[in-house]
């Protein structure tokens, strides 16, 4: 982040004025408004912020000054940052009482001055917040702080959160005994619910409690057999494809007529459906490993031995390489060991689940592009909390 050059002229009160995360970017300049030239300012500085007592005014290089509420001090120092230019601000802003803003009210957060994540981060959920600095964990006082949050009017009043390291802790401002501590992985949903009043501390509590039910049960069933979610039993060596559910089924009838007519009957029914392939772009001597694909369905078949039901695609078998840092489901030639096993789940409509052997991860296919997904066991803690698990259904045709 660039700094930024803020001018104070000599009737303002900057200590008056919410700090910003971003002022730690700033050159806060002290000026006089009868000898200041703005257009002189601009042959060092593309944009610059000047401080008045009851607003700021943004100046970026070819445009017309722009007066702005302090309440978005932050956010806008953030965009301007980003390089962001008049015409882009119109997009981000509104207009009330003749100064520019977002409505939504910035959330207050404490943070220890050397050691706070939020210190190191320019992301959007820390773009709309102002800041007070606190310098030892005993200076911690959750009494005091929802004071200061309450006299503000120009943040958000039910909760404020502290920062220390990489733990975030949400403060409900009537009840500071009222709190819940969670990680930086977590800040982006939880400090936007909360801001909006969509979430409260109760309700995080109650999801932290629910996220075990969201595990997969790492005891084997006995006598397992695989089925599709009609509950037909797969035979040993009988073909099938993976359909992942992750959207709607297109209708047929509303197929353009080219694009039907230049389909196979089998391109047909694979047409705008999401399946299980395989990575076969590695060509550094590696076991292939599973993705996500459109369009196209690879053939799969499943082979049981000891009572064990193994998936495979041809002579190779699904398997868990512990010893990989990617997390991904490759296939081998090579019976997997017990610890290298996938174990198969049904989810409550027949589709089916996958995890490691006796693991508490499903797998899930990231889409990292509209026609790629990467599978595997690396489901984040935003995502065990608030994601779905990667649900199969057996295909056949």
């Amino acid at each position: 982040m660039p700094d930024f050059a803020i001018f104070v002229p000599k009737h303002v009160d900057a200590a008056a004025i919410d700090t910003c995360l971003h002022d730690r970017d700033a050159v806060f300049e002290p000026i006089d408004l009868e000898t200041f030239d703005p257009a002189a300012q601009h042959e060092s500085h593309h944009s610059f912020i000047v401080l008045e007592t009851d607003h700021f005014v943004v100046h970026i290089r070819g445009s017309k000054p722009a007066k702005c509420h302090y309440q978005s001090r932050n956010l806008i120092m953030s965009l301007l940052g980003r390089g962001y230019n008049m015409k882009s601000f119109g997009m981000r802003l509104q207009e009330r009482d003749g100064l520019r803003l977002v409505t939504q009210q910035p959330m207050h957060y404490f943070a220890k001055s050397n050691d706070a994540e939020c210190l190191y981060c320019n992301n959007a959920t820390e773009d709309n917040t102002i800041v007070k600095y606190f310098d030892t964990d005993e200076d911690v006082d959750l009494a005091k702080f929802a004071k200061i949050v309450k006299s503000n009017p120009n943040c958000v009043h039910s909760h404020f959160i502290v920062n220390i390291g990489d733990k975030y802790r949400a403060v409900e401002t009537d009840n500071v005994e009222n709190t819940y501590v969670f990680s930086a992985a977590l800040k982006y949903r939880i400090v936007d619910s909360l801001a909006k009043g969509t979430t409260s501390i109760e309700a995080l509590i109650e999801e932290e409690r629910n996220i075990d039910s969201k595990r997969p049960n790492p005891e084997r069933q006995s006598g397992f057999k695989l089925c599709d979610s009609n509950g037909n039993i797969i035979a040993d060596g009988e073909t099938f494809a993976l359909q992942i559910l992750r959207r709607e089924e297109s209708d047929e009838s509303e197929m353009d007529e080219d694009v039907k007519a230049g389909l196979s009957d089998k391109e047909l029914l694979f047409y705008r459906k999401d399946f299980v392939g395989i990575n076969s772009f590695m060509n550094d001597g590696n076991d292939h490993f599973l993705c996500g694909q459109v369009d196209y369905g690879t053939d799969f078949e499943c082979e049981t031995i000891d009572d064990i039901v193994y998936l495979k695609h041809g002579d190779k078998y699904f398997y868990n390489d512990l010893d990989s840092e990617t997390n991904d489901i490759f296939i081998s030639e090579k019976v997997p060991t017990k610890e290298q096993r996938i174990q198969i789940h049904y989810s409550d409509d027949g589709d089916i689940m996958l995890s490691a052997w006796g693991g508490r991860l499903y797998a899930i296919c990231d889409w990292v592009k509209g026609s790629y997904g990467a599978i595997g066991f690396f489901a984040t803690e935003s995502q065990l909390r608030w994601g779905s698990p990667m649900k199969l259904r057996i295909f056949k045709y």
